[in-house]
């Protein structure tokens, strides 16, 4: 891969770290299956939860070849650790390119500059990641909505502080009739239903997560309906 001066700095930096702080303790992580809470707080301070995110709203505001650069160079020394920022920067994308200024302010600004950790709930048991085949389902409910299903596989489901959920408002419209909502973990009927038992990277938690008529408000619905 041909890097720029800026990319080759970034490199560097991310590859002492990892050497350092990471790569000599993923084998007990995984082990043990420990959630590596201070080398994420040190990636955070390197700006690695927000690569491509503007500095506007707390990132980095580098390129996808400087996420690329960064994730593989922590994967190197713990593949746990990369997925974690990996999906974060998946959440990331979502609220960057749909959300609204108030959104970006309340949780992406967080989420790039690593005070809070973000799952991407789209995967279904019966579903696999094919969005039109979505069964979780939005309710309105005033102004707010009323989210009933399950997701599959979520990385970071039990640890993240928010999470990205797509779930059906409109059954007839297909694929159009999907919106996807912030749902801070924290809020009653996001229940993580078990964790699933994998062959390694034991240090990021995958979850099965149920939501049982979680509701969230209308406020919390990223781009159109």
């Amino acid at each position: 891969m041909l890097l720029n001066e800026d990319q080759r700095m970034i490199r560097d930096a991310v590859r002492e770290f990892v050497r350092g702080e990471i790569a000599p303790h993923a084998a007990r992580w995984d082990r043990e299956s420990t959630f590596p809470a201070q080398a994420l707080a040190g990636l955070a301070s390197l700006g690695c939860y927000g690569i491509v995110i503007p500095e506007r709203w707390g990132g980095a505001g580098l390129d996808y070849r400087s996420l690329s650069v960064v994730l593989e160079e922590i994967a190197a020394g713990d593949g746990a650790t990369s997925t974690i920022i990996a999906v974060n920067s998946l959440a990331c994308s979502i609220l960057l390119a749909w959300g609204n200024d108030e959104q970006k302010e309340r949780w992406l600004r967080p989420l790039a500059a690593g005070h809070k950790l973000g799952a991407f709930c789209l995967t279904e048991p019966q579903a696999g990641s094919d969005a039109a085949a979505l069964r979780t389902v939005a309710v309105r409910d005033g102004d707010h909505w009323v989210i009933d299903g399950v997701k599959q596989f979520i990385t970071s489901g039990r640890t993240a502080d928010v999470a990205i959920v797509f779930a059906v408002t409109e059954r007839d419209a297909g694929k159009r009739g999907i919106s996807a909502f912030v749902v801070p973990t924290d809020t009653p009927g996001y229940r993580v239903a078990r964790l699933e038992e994998k062959v390694g990277q034991h240090a990021s938690d995958t979850a099965q997560i149920a939501f049982e008529r979680c509701r969230v408000p209308d406020a919390n619905r990223v781009g159109e309906e």
